[in-house]
């Protein structure tokens, strides 16, 4: 190639090219998306859990956490004299959007061998799918071991039988007064989640009366603690988190299409989409004169203020394409 058509192509490269086509170095091609460490693109995660049925749960701990709009996991026995006895009010409490059930075994008997195991959370499923006649099944229910009983099943059985009843594993029970031994032990609990940015959490049996108490005041400190901190935290129960973090960890964004009049994207996971059903948070990098977007999957269409170049939004792995285009 000659010195003149060198010049001539050079010339096409450096003003005309980026006016009509769309190249490498434009924002708009690859159309960036992240999916969000957490929910909502909170910085850390945090939850509360409550074992045994306690009395005072009912009484101190589900008005506190409704006065303030936060979740609870409560670990349920529902095949013993205690849960009998309250049954109507437990029944009352799972209508309660703070309240979610999870198993903790029918009887807290511990169990020592698989076949003593197995009728154990099965039935306790039973009675927890009952309280939720609205939610599909089957569906993933969270699991906590009861403590300070017979426990001879290996973790492999274990996990064989939590697979076989779709159930989860929490994490191990870690909280007051065992544990913690002040309210400002609890509080900074909470502060190292959001400082390492990754889930927390506190587990409580009594709380204000019962056994294993945690007091009141340091109860109730730590609930404000929590509401101080919802900027920065997703507080939920333990199935909402672990479907997030496996669902996540697996995730693929695939983009369709990225142009001038929208972009298209593909979100897809291994995560079992009949379990694992709950939406990622998602950021997309959108062109500079885009000043509010329309965001929609299938059914779901949503309008997105753009915050520092990009959207964020909520979608479905698997649920199906996600359109992104500007508000008009």
């Amino acid at each position: 190639m000659n010195t003149l058509a060198k010049l001539c192509v050079a010339l096409f490269l450096t003003f005309i090219l980026p006016v009509g086509i769309c190249s490498a170095a434009d924002p708009l091609a690859p159309a960036e998306t992240t999916v969000l460490k957490w929910k909502d693109g909170k910085k850390a995660v945090f939850m509360l859990a409550f074992d045994d049925g306690c009395p005072t749960h009912l009484k101190n701990v589900i008005p506190e956490l409704e006065k303030r709009k936060i979740v609870g996991t409560f670990y349920i026995v529902t095949g013993n004299r205690l849960y009998k006895g309250l049954q109507l009010k437990w029944e009352i409490a799972a209508r309660n959007p703070y309240v979610e059930f999870d198993n903790h075994t029918f009887t807290h008997k511990g169990a020592s061998s698989v076949a003593e195991l197995e009728p154990e959370l099965e039935k306790c499923n039973e009675v927890i799918n009952r309280l939720y006649p609205d939610r599909k099944q089957p569906r993933l229910i969270a699991f906590g071991k009861p403590g300070g009983v017979p426990w001879k099943i290996s973790s492999d059985e274990l996990k064989t039988a939590l697979a076989k009843y779709n159930l989860i594993d929490r994490p191990p029970f870690y909280g007051p007064p065992m544990h913690y031994k002040s309210a400002a032990e609890c509080i900074a609990a909470v502060d190292k989640a959001i400082a390492k940015g990754e889930m927390g959490h506190l587990d409580f049996h009594g709380v204000g009366g019962d056994w294993l108490v945690t007091p009141m005041e340091w109860f109730t400190a730590l609930l404000d603690k929590l509401e101080a901190s919802r900027d920065q935290l997703w507080i939920t129960d333990t199935a909402s988190y672990q479907k997030y973090l496996t669902e996540r960890q697996s995730a693929e964004v695939k983009v369709l299409q990225s142009d001038k009049s929208g972009i298209r994207i593909e979100l897809s996971s291994k995560a079992d989409p009949a379990f694992y059903d709950l939406p990622l948070t998602l950021s997309t990098k959108v062109p500079a004169d885009w000043k509010s977007c329309i965001i929609e999957q299938k059914a779901a269409k949503t309008t997105v203020a753009v915050q520092n170049g990009a959207v964020q939004y909520s979608a479905l792995p698997g649920g199906g394409e996600i359109s992104i285009r500007p508000a008009q």
